[in-house]
């Protein structure tokens, strides 16, 4: 899990758009590390200097230690670049919340200004509530960032992601897609093992990924898509329906109480 040369570019771009003004906190779904491709990036400067950051940390290439324990953490440059930086993990310092099952604390409910996912919810199986406690943990008007894989790239993960998933993460959710960016980087091996029970299947796939972000819009409760084609419910019509949904019920239940809204999402 890494920060590169192709996130500082959408940073700068989203600086520069206005969408993180007046930010200052993030929080890394996954602790990330630089990698050695953002600590050489042509448009480093440019970022410390758009966020006004005037004493640029030390940081060195690894080489082929690059994305291992001696990679450096992310946690300087965010601090250079003005944030407050946080990390959902399991190790290290990070705030624990398992991504399959758990919920986001009351206190760090939309506390965040930026939330990224760079490859990190690939690794969950229970998609549905990795991306709740997303949406949980941007404040309304914040950015939710993700950087996933979206064809090849075998065994990487346990999942990969389709751009309509994004839309109707969207849609449901009523964000705001600021952009959703598919990239082909190139011809990957396949594993030997799945060649050899595909033998007529080629010997290479293309390994891609795909780049979103997402402005929070609504302080709404989380909805989970759906495919629905190319359109879905306005996410306050999927919110209707659940409360309906719940009242009748508990209409039906002998000697249910009256319906009392509760929380969803």
């Amino acid at each position: 899990m890494g920060l590169g040369n192709v996130f500082l570019n959408d940073l700068i771009e989203l600086k520069q758009n206005g969408a993180l003004d007046g930010a200052t906190r993030v929080v890394e779904i996954g602790a990330q590390q630089i990698s050695d491709s953002l600590i050489i990036a042509p448009g480093l400067p440019e970022a410390y200097q758009l966020f006004g950051c005037t004493s640029p940390p030390v940081m060195t290439p690894v080489g082929a230690e690059n994305f291992t324990m001696s990679a450096p953490s992310s946690a300087p440059f965010w601090s250079a670049l003005g944030f407050e930086r946080s990390a959902i993990d399991v190790e290290g310092d990070a705030i624990r919340i398992d991504l399959n099952r758990g919920k986001v604390p009351r206190r760090l409910r939309g506390a965040f200004d930026l939330v990224v996912n760079a490859g990190t919810t690939e690794h969950v199986a229970n998609q549905m509530n990795a991306f709740r406690i997303i949406h949980h943990l941007v404040r309304v008007g914040g950015i939710m960032y993700h950087e996933l894989p979206a064809g090849g790239l075998i065994d990487h993960g346990l999942v990969g992601y389709q751009p309509k998933f994004f839309n109707m993460l969207a849609n449901f959710n009523g964000y705001e897609a600021l952009y959703i960016r598919f990239t082909a980087w190139g011809p990957a091996k396949i594993p030997d093992y799945l060649r050899k029970m595909n033998p007529h299947g080629g010997d290479t796939v293309i390994d891609c990924s795909i780049r979103v972000a997402l402005r929070k819009l609504h302080p709404l409760p989380f909805v989970c898509p759906f495919d629905v084609g190319d359109g879905a419910p306005q996410p306050w019509l999927t919110i209707l329906h659940r409360a309906l949904k719940k009242l009748s019920l508990r209409k039906s239940r002998p000697g249910a109480d009256s319906f009392r809204p509760g929380a969803s999402g």
